[in-house]
């Protein structure tokens, strides 16, 4: 039996939704960054993993349709603060990103922004924002940290504005010895039940993340869960970007 990774973040509840109820495939829940590890050793055959971790090693891994991206704004990939401006000071970052740091430093070095990025342990917004006055918060800490701060930057509306293209922030994959093909069709079957159930989703999603209906229902539909021509387009962008500005070379190091 394949073992099939999935993000613990409200962004992977509904793709998953149908499957986990649906099907007998073993499914082990991870962070992003922990995802990349478990599928770079072969511990797991299947997951979305971060982009940036995919285009570093893509002559390892093969792609499929499932990704997680943002067709303009993304809402839970964002700059936060206490302060009425975004000026220069320095930006805490969490720990747990690699693809969004990589994305905000493109998005910095198109801008000739000069913010210092300071590094924490900490995922959480109200303890980045204790040293800086800036905080790139992701996922579901993100949600919950715009509901508490100021939103500075949306990173996925800022790629918009750049590209004109979609943003994929993680991208189903396996090693290229695996072949998960019918987990990938399975996982596209449980997509277009969630979108086409999306009410139940959200209501089954309002219980679990204790949060109201009305924003679940717009994340979801904000996002975009197949590598269409646009996406792929979007992912093959960031991954020139990366490049030219040498953020590859000198971060890959860090995975």
């Amino acid at each position: 039996m394949l073992r099939i990774g999935k993000f613990g973040l409200i962004n992977n509840f509904l793709p998953y939704y149908w499957l986990e109820r649906n099907s007998e495939c073993e499914i082990v829940v991870a962070t992003p960054r922990q995802m990349a590890s478990l599928i770079h050793s072969g511990s797991i055959h299947y997951a979305p993993v971060p982009s940036f971790f995919f285009i570093s090693k893509k002559d390892e891994l093969k792609s499929y349709n499932f990704c997680i991206a943002s067709r303009d704004r993304v809402l839970s990939v964002v700059v936060v603060s206490k302060e009425r401006k975004f000026d220069n000071s320095p930006i805490a970052v969490t720990a747990d990103t690699m693809t969004s740091v990589n994305l905000l430093r493109v998005i910095m070095n198109e801008r000739g922004m000069k913010n210092e990025l300071v590094f924490s342990d900490s995922g959480k917004a109200c303890e980045l924002l204790k040293n800086c006055r800036h905080a790139l918060v992701i996922g579901d800490e993100a949600i919950k940290a715009r509901m508490m701060y100021r939103v500075v930057m949306d990173l996925g509306e800022e790629w918009y504005e750049l590209t004109g293209l979609p943003m994929v922030f993680g991208i189903s994959s396996s090693l290229k010895s695996v072949d998960a093909s019918e987990v990938d069709r399975l996982l596209v079957r449980s997509i277009e039940w969630g979108l086409e159930n999306i009410g139940e989703v959200v209501s089954e999603a309002t219980t679990k993340f204790n949060m109201p209906e009305e924003f679940l229902e717009e994340y979801f539909k904000t996002l975009s869960y197949r590598m269409g021509s646009r996406e792929r387009k979007g992912l093959e962008k960031f991954e020139e970007m990366c490049r030219e500005s040498g953020i590859i070379r000198v971060h890959q190091e860090e995975l």
